[in-house]
């Protein structure tokens, strides 16, 4: 220990042998001590002028043994003699000396009480630490020479837990043992040994068990005399537990008690992930029962302790707290300021939370709600390995109906760590209410995947679904496969390195490779589109592969009718595929007399995806297959946004427009790319995947040669099994450092909306081109079917960016100058945004079927293209520019739009799970 003032108070006529060994055991850097030598006898005053001159002679033999013995420890003595003192006295000495310690005892046998009462009333008055020796304390100078190596401390309740974590950080030595003692009906034990918590460098060993097994325990060590010193924070425990072993009893001063409110609910939160980042906390209110959502804390000040000092308060917003924190620490405590400030940092800690870093042992990340035999199977299978190839399991939580305490409860039953991660922390999605539970496996790849690109070595992830997501880089396991053998056979990882460039980040998160020799070229131009488009079917020699997720029977429709028509007449192998559904051809009985018109000419084959029969089930309705692209001849692909129908290949200047138009008469802007080159094999392998999920026969696809100098990737993202495309649009955000340029008509994903505002505080210039569902002229909406709910859909579109625009985003709502076939007044056109289209700094741009909606992110399968070509990226940001020119501003200065952000903030809270 490292008290350095003591007041050791004792009896001459008791063997102070003890005592004195204690002292050199215990207190090695002690310098100064004063001793309160207690005559047997009654004297006339205490410290009185005309006290008898017999009290100030150290002439005794007891008194000189006691002089030379303490003077050959410290540098300073001071022996003082007194008959019994009073209790005024005696604290009147301690504050004049300033002492930090009090040594009681021994006594002879009849002082043994006034040594107590000593004790007892001192404390009352000054905050000191007691180390108390009782009678039965051996002299052997051996144990004072090995020093104090074997501690046990007891820590019952709070503030008792608090005290000793205090003496240990204060006191503790890497060379000592400790053992802690706490009651089984205390809460989980972390709050009391969390070594960076409190800063503790000794090492702790916990012992959590019923009184009867504690004084057993306590018994044994003392037999044994593998026991230097107790540690206690409440005075009736030194004396029970003293009296019953030969070992000397610290008394911690006493913690004054917090001002709490009288009833006031628990803290909760799942720890902490080190994602190269600030750290990402989220505290809610503890639940005691079973199921329910996560109840968020009040925005309030939290404070944060580590190494046993406060080093941050933080304010919460809904819950969600970010810490700028570059310290080492393994774990923190957290508790709630208000009311208690910041005096008692150990004391006033409500939870603790492990701040989980890379490390060079294998990681298994587990659904949070595997079943309690399940998770004893985990377990189980771990205890079968030779402790090297032990992994760590991590718990992650993919749906807050169950708290984090309850979690950990049913971790620590099972055997396994008590942590616990929050998939929608780690992914930033906020509240996820849109985010499908369909799609938790696929989040929990997707956890693993950011963990594994901050440097966690994950090899599998122990998931509840019947198919397994796409992984990359480690394996999706059911529980029920898990057992020893193949634990055993997982390969080993190595550690990653954390992806250092978007390039890196890409190939991280998507798997798709970067592809070299291309040509291509990216339009949002709809007469080019369709030029394009009848070009290369009237171009192609031996086949087309195309693929839609619409197909309406109207002026393009019939277009492009035709046009196969003719390629099929000539020989050309045309493959038709559609969405059942989407595309009203053999589901819930529609049938769609342009595709049965289609599929009944010889050389065409026409196959629909995924048709529905009987009751749908909500899978069945959101998992389609929403790309959209043309293959000419493996030669040529054509891809991008657009179904085949009047509004996606029609110029704004090409229709005339009145104030009776229909909506769907009115064009919608939409983006498209014309790939040559080794990228077209990719997207050709996509489709052929794709055809044969239908029952359609393959075909050989051949290497395209190189055609230009242009890199891509073809990133493909299957339904409810990865979510690729919604990687690679956050690979593009987070990795800007200039500007952004955003194309997109449908409700953010949160995670793309988070993104976005992380982006905007790292001082990224944002640019927001969004539309209008429900397409209007000045102010009127045209009319046509589902007016009214396109109309909300539109308000959810732009309740999704008038965050970005409270943030400081550039936003526009698309908008067409009237053109020369329009009715005279009509007025700008402010139409519907129907591009995937992302720009990030000059340098790279993505466009395809990838909606930036919760639908395009996990439930539709997906094509996209991420174009990495500084010149072609720069020219589509002008025309993005050009765009945004001649469109409506969204203004946060402006009173109408503050109004209409203000009349639909409630839309944050509802779930976006319709296609739109």
């Amino acid at each position: 220990m490292k008290y350095r003032r003591l007041l050791l108070v004792t009896d001459l006529a008791a063997d102070a042998g003890g005592a004195l060994a204690a002292i050199r055991a215990l207190l090695p850097f002690a310098d100064y001590c004063a001793v309160l030598a207690c005559l047997p006898e009654r004297g006339l005053g205490w410290f009185d002028d005309e006290a008898s001159p017999e009290l100030e002679q150290p002439g005794s033999a007891a008194l000189e043994q006691l002089r030379t013995a303490l003077s050959a420890v410290h540098t300073e003595v001071d022996i003082r003699l007194a008959p019994a003192p009073g209790v005024e006295a005696l604290d009147q000495l301690a504050q004049d000396t300033g002492v930090d310690l009090l040594v009681i005892g021994p006594f002879s046998f009849g002082s043994t009480l006034a040594g107590i009462t000593h004790m007892v009333a001192l404390r009352k008055r000054r905050p000191l630490a007691v180390l108390w020796v009782p009678d039965q304390v051996s002299a052997d100078p051996a144990g004072a020479r090995r020093g104090a190596t074997q501690l046990v401390c007891l820590a019952t309740g709070r503030r008792a837990g608090a005290a000793v974590t205090s003496f240990l950080r204060e006191h503790g030595d890497p060379a000592q043992q400790v053992t802690v003692l706490q009651t089984a009906a205390e809460p989980p034990p972390d709050g009391v040994v969390a070594l960076d918590v409190s800063g503790i460098s000794a090492p702790v060993e916990l012992l959590t068990a019923g009184p009867l097994v504690i004084s057993q325990w306590l018994d044994e060590r003392a037999q044994a005399r593998a026991l230097d010193l107790l540690v206690v924070a409440h005075l009736p425990a030194a004396l029970l537990l003293a009296s019953r072993s030969a070992a000397p009893c610290l008394v911690l001063p006493p913690v004054p008690p917090l001002e709490r409110p009288l009833v006031e609910r628990s803290l909760d939160g799942p720890d902490l992930v080190d994602l190269g980042s600030p750290l990402h906390a989220r505290f809610e209110y503890a639940t005691s029962i079973g199921i329910g959502r996560r109840t968020v804390i009040p925005d309030q000040t939290l404070a944060f302790v580590a190494g046993g000092r406060v080093l941050a308060e933080l304010g919460s917003r809904a819950g969600d707290v970010s810490w700028a924190y570059d310290g080492d620490a393994h774990a923190c405590g957290v508790f709630r300021t208000e009311g208690r400030g910041t005096a008692q940092p150990l004391a006033a800690i409500e939870l603790q939370l492990a701040i989980l870093r890379p490390g060079p042992t294998p990681v298994l990340l587990f659904d949070a709600e595997l079943s309690d035999e399940e998770m004893d199977a985990l377990h189980q299978a771990t205890l079968h390995l030779v402790p090297q190839r032990r992994p760590t399991w991590l718990a992650v939580r993919l749906r807050p109906v169950r708290s984090c305490r309850l979690i950990r409860s049913r971790l620590q039953a099972a055997g396994l760590p008590a942590r616990v991660i929050d998939a929608s922390v780690v992914l930033d999605e906020g509240d996820a209410l849109d985010v499908p539970e369909l799609a938790d496996p696929v989040r929990l790849a997707r956890v693993a995947g950011r963990l594994r690109a901050a440097a966690f070595p994950i090899v599998a992830i122990v998931h509840r679904a019947e198919l397994a997501p796409s992984t990359i880089g480690f394996v999706a396991l059911r529980a029920d496969e898990i057992d020893a053998q193949r634990l055993a056979a997982l390969p080993p990882v190595p550690v990653p390195a954390p992806p250092a460039t978007l390039a890196e980040r890409l190939d991280h998160m998507t798997g798709a490779p970067l592809i070299a020799g291309n040509r291509i070229e990216v339009e949002l131009d709809n007469a080019l589109a369709r030029r394009w488009l009848l070009a290369a079917i009237e171009a192609s020699v031996e086949r087309i592969h195309f693929q839609t997720y619409m197909a309406a029977d109207d002026d393009i429709g019939r277009l492009v009718e035709a046009a196969l028509v003719r390629a099929a007449a000539r020989g050309v192998t045309v493959r038709l595929l559609v969405d059942s559904l989407h595309g009203l051809h053999g589901s819930l009985g529609a049938s769609n007399p342009l595709l049965e018109r289609l599929g009944a000419v010889p050389g065409i084959e026409l196959r629909v995806g995924q048709p529905i029969n009987g009751v749908p089930s909500l899978e069945a309705l959101k998992q389609r297959d929403h790309r959209k692209l043309v293959i000419v001849d493996n030669r040529v692909a054509l891809l991008g946004g657009r179904n085949l129908a009047h509004e996606y290949y029609t110029g704004f200047d090409e229709v005339a427009l009145g104030r009776r138009s229909m909506w769907h008469e009115v064009p919608w802007l939409d983006a498209g790319a014309r790939v040559e080159g080794p990228a077209v094999t990719a997207i050709e392998q996509g489709f052929l995947v794709a055809w044969q999920a239908t029952g359609g026969q393959g075909w050989p696809v051949a290497a395209c040669a190189v055609s230009g100098h242009t890199n891509a990737r073809v990133v493909t993202h299957q339904g409810l099994r990865d979510a690729h495309t919604l990687d690679a649009y956050l690979a593009l955000i987070d990795e800007a450092r200039s500007h952004l340029h955003v194309v997109n008509g449908f409700p953010l994903i949160l995670e793309i909306q988070h993104a976005l505002l992380r982006a905007l505080q790292r001082g990224v210039r944002v640019s927001v081109l969004t539309g209008n569902l429900m397409p209007r002229h000045g102010e009127q909406p045209f009319s046509g079917p589902w007016s009214c709910v396109r109309a909300a859909a539109t308000e959810f579109v732009h309740s999704r960016v008038d965050a970005l625009v409270a943030a400081g985003a550039q936003a526009r709502q698309f908008t067409m100058a009237p053109q020369a076939g329009w009715a005279a007044g009509l007025g700008p056109v402010h139409s519907h945004v129907h591009a995937k289209l992302m720009c990030a700094d000059g340098r790279v741009c993505a466009l395809g079927s990838a909606n930036m909606d919760i639908t395009g992110g996990y439930w539709e399968s997906e094509l996209l293209l991420v174009i990495e070509d500084g010149a072609m990226a720069t020219a589509v940001e002008a025309r993005i520019e050009a765009l945004m020119a001649g469109s409506t501003p969204m203004d946060r200065n402006d009173t109408q739009w503050r109004q209409l952000a203000e009349r639909r903030a409630w839309m944050r809270y509802w779930p976006g799970v319709l296609s739109l």
